[in-house]
């Protein structure tokens, strides 16, 4: 790639870092912790929706902030923020519609209608205004996450606290489960799972004896020791008799 179409594209990267971390990260569906951090693998499969930005990977945030630009972006482990930050404040004020919606993990639907949803410790719950957006949410957990509609009314009425974040998300801390609506439970929205390959069966736990000789007439049975110099075995001599002969006629002749 030319140097020039090279800078270009890091100049932009870093442009987009910089107003999704510090300006707009509820339009990338991003909800920083209370001092601007964001985990670097949620904010690469935030970019991933745009295909454009399908090719930035996790080193690559790592380089713009350590290298490209130190003076716009920090790093801290697998977290990054922007240093200049001015994002929309959660506003408690403004009443949320009748109904939100969220895209659960098929692996814990069952028991998100049992429980409820809870935010993650020290997060909140990000639930969306529209079912696209929450579909859109949901597949950075799941490839085919289950929709849920949250009665956001129903859930104030138990003390719910709902916050706008944004134009198109609200946060909350948990939902009741009678205030969600969904799918029943079923074998079809749980995880797919591998079927499992049988065990194979055990050895058997004796070895069957080898024949003897006395049951097999006209016949004996080999051992190594017998193939391997037999004379050598302990209590055996090496017949060399005909060595003696040849030595006895050699005396003679002489």
């Amino acid at each position: 790639m030319p140097p020039r179409r090279q800078e270009q594209k890091e100049v932009a990267l870093v442009r987009l870092l910089s107003y999704a971390l510090g300006v707009g990260p509820d339009q990338f569906g991003l909800l920083p912790d209370p001092e601007g951090w964001v985990a670097i693998k949620e904010l690469v499969k935030a970019l991933h929706e745009d295909p454009s930005w399908r090719h930035v990977r996790e080193s690559m945030i790592v380089e713009a902030a350590e290298r490209l630009a130190p003076t716009a972006l920090e790093l801290s482990g697998a977290k990054v923020r922007a240093r200049d930050r001015k994002p929309p404040l959660p506003e408690y004020g403004p009443q949320p519609p009748a109904h939100l919606y969220y895209a659960a993990r098929r692996r814990g639907y069952a028991v998100i209608r049992e429980r409820g949803l809870t935010a993650p410790e020290g997060a909140s719950l990000m639930l969306a205004a529209d079912p696209e957006t929450a579909r859109r949410l949901g597949q950075r957990r799941d490839a085919e996450p289950i929709p849920v509609t949250v009665q956001a009314h129903r859930a104030m009425g138990q003390g719910v606290v709902f916050a706008q974040w944004g134009t198109r998300l609200w946060l909350c801390d948990h939902v009741p489960p009678d205030c969600l609506m969904g799918p029943t439970v079923s074998e079809d929205l749980l995880p797919r799972t591998r079927p499992q390959k049988p065990a194979p069966p055990p050895p058997p736990s004796f070895a069957p004896a080898p024949p003897s000789a006395d049951s097999m007439p006209g016949s004996f049975l080999i051992t190594a020791e017998d193939v391997d110099k037999p004379y050598k075995r302990k209590g055996l001599k090496k017949d060399i008799g005909w060595k003696k002969e040849r030595h006895k006629d050699k005396r003679k002749g002489d």
